[in-house]
């Protein structure tokens, strides 16, 4: 039987119980009717209530009952995934609603850190929904809310017409306090017409160097315990020195950094590199050439919990290149 063309694009659709990825998953079933879709569809629970909801057109629909996704990614989840590529038939696109409390870091490390995964699958996106209506309550109560949006490439502020404008400019402001650099999207009940969420291509390098290309200069922002803190530096960086001290601060206090994404300059190498992290996992992709005489110029943002400016700068200084090449 003929397979899809590999690797296939995964979008990972998040967001907190009663934020709307049922109705968003319709929308998008409906919308992209010239596509086969398979979708991993996680209920927390013995019932999988949103199964009942969800619109599956001539697509199939594929369940995880056992619990969360997130925590039984050793489990289910990869079996799901190895029968997808052993026996399914032609397809274009791989949907992956996580339940309401799930950390959406753990599903996407499935796709980042397993080498036969991505040898099929390529993670296209992490779109996350708030309820407009709740999210500010909900980001004191849940640390899962907070979580969910900062690791989020794409965030759907949904339920916009059951809140005024005020309201609807704070919870705005809040979203861009906790991820600066995710693409913010208005809608009602799950639909919206600018953004095609299905063809992001977040992870790809030219697309993240895109995003950077107008990157405040040393901003940081916070929202209570959220803080996003973004460097820009001309000094190069030793690769060596860089890999060794990102890795051990992901694994050492790995709990507290939700995403780093970056666009560096190594010194004695010709491409951009693209560093981005998922949960305690750091990867590294080639981008484009820096042109001939140009300022080199590193740019990286972390976001986390009560992250210290002071000591992420000092950090990064230590892994300066102390050679210069012409």
């Amino acid at each position: 039987m003929q397979k899809s063309n590999y690797p296939i694009p995964v979008t990972i659709l998040t967001g907190f119980l009663g934020a709307g990825k049922t109705s968003l998953l319709n929308q998008l079933i409906r919308k992209n009717n010239d596509k086969r879709l398979v979708v991993l569809e996680n209920e927390f629970g013995e019932v999988s209530i949103d199964s009942e909801l969800v619109y599956k057109g001539d697509n199939e629909l594929f369940e995880i009952s056992s619990g969360c996704i997130c925590c039984s990614m050793n489990g289910e989840f990869n079996e799901v995934l190895a029968n997808l590529v052993k026996e399914f038939p032609v397809f274009d696109h791989l949907v992956v609603e996580s339940t309401g409390i799930a950390d959406p870091s753990a599903i996407a490390a499935a796709f980042i850190g397993d080498q036969i995964i991505q040898a099929h699958f390529k993670l296209d996106a992490v779109i996350c929904l708030v309820d407009a209506q709740n999210l500010i309550e909900q980001m004191t109560e849940r640390e899962e809310v907070r979580k969910q949006m900062a690791f989020a490439d794409v965030i759907v502020i949904n339920k916009i017409d059951l809140v005024n404008e005020g309201t609807l400019e704070k919870v705005e402001t809040t979203v861009k306090n906790v991820n600066p650099y995710a693409s913010i999207i208005k809608a009602k009940f799950g639909e919206q017409e600018t953004v095609d969420l299905l063809n992001q291509d977040a992870y790809e390098a030219r697309k993240v160097e895109q995003g950077f290309r107008f990157f405040p200069m040393n901003l940081q922002s916070k929202h209570e315990e959220v803080v996003s803190q973004a460097f820009v530096f001309d000094q190069p960086l030793d690769l060596l020195k860089f890999r060794h001290w990102l890795n051990v601060l992901l694994v050492i206090q790995g709990q507290s950094f939700y995403r780093v994404k970056g666009v560096l300059n190594f010194a004695g190498l010709d491409e951009r590199h693209i560093v981005q992290s998922v949960m305690k996992n750091a990867t590294y992709t080639l981008g484009s050439d820096w042109e001939p005489g140009m300022v080199r110029t590193s740019k990286i943002v972390f976001i986390g919990k009560n992250l210290r400016r002071d000591l992420l700068e000092k950090g990064l200084k230590n892994c300066y290149s102390d050679f210069t090449f012409v």
